[in-house]
């Protein structure tokens, strides 16, 4: 019996270039050396250190991230927001904070509320100052941290819709 023929699969431009900057990359890299000196807490920014194999729209590289799930222990996984000077207008997760924590990078910062990551504790790096020294975490402002919240659930709402029916949320 012979198999039905399927169409050739096409790449997109952003998925070659996703592919080519991995290409480069180890598979398996050292693991970096654990910069945290404490546990992490809710509403600090750091520095994330993305794979370079992740896909568009994924985040790669280097990027802020906030803090919304510290571990109790520095070593222990992270849940974090992604932020950017990408302006996210035609996000309605996106969200744009009162000050960037990086000021020296761009005038605005946004959080991208629909991009939650976990984290091992290596991807996280301080934040420097203009010489080089590491700084004390930055701790977003709380009606920053409360707008981003709620900006999450939206993005994740209709997971917790079907985990949590109507009328079924006081048993959870």
């Amino acid at each position: 019996m012979d198999t039905p023929k399927r169409p050739p699969l096409t790449a997109k431009p952003a998925m070659i270039d996703a592919a080519q900057r991995a290409s480069h990359v180890p598979a398996i890299g050292k693991k970096p050396t654990l910069e945290l000196r404490s546990a992490t807490r809710v509403g600090q920014v750091y520095w994330c250190a993305f794979s370079p194999h992740n896909w568009p729209p994924e985040f790669d590289d280097q990027h802020l991230v906030v803090v919304i799930r510290g571990g109790r222990k520095e070593r222990d996984a992270h849940v974090v927001v992604p932020l950017t000077k990408q302006p996210q207008h035609d996000n309605p997760h996106g969200y744009r904070l009162k000050r960037n924590p990086n000021p020296g990078s761009a005038s605005e910062a946004w959080a991208v509320c629909n991009h939650v990551y976990t984290v091992a504790p290596e991807r996280l790096k301080l934040l420097r100052d203009s010489k080089g020294v590491t700084k004390n975490p930055e701790r977003l402002d709380p009606d920053d941290l409360g707008e981003i919240a709620r900006r999450v659930f939206r993005a994740l709402k209709s997971f917790f819709d079907h985990a949590y029916p109507p009328g079924d949320a006081e048993k959870a």
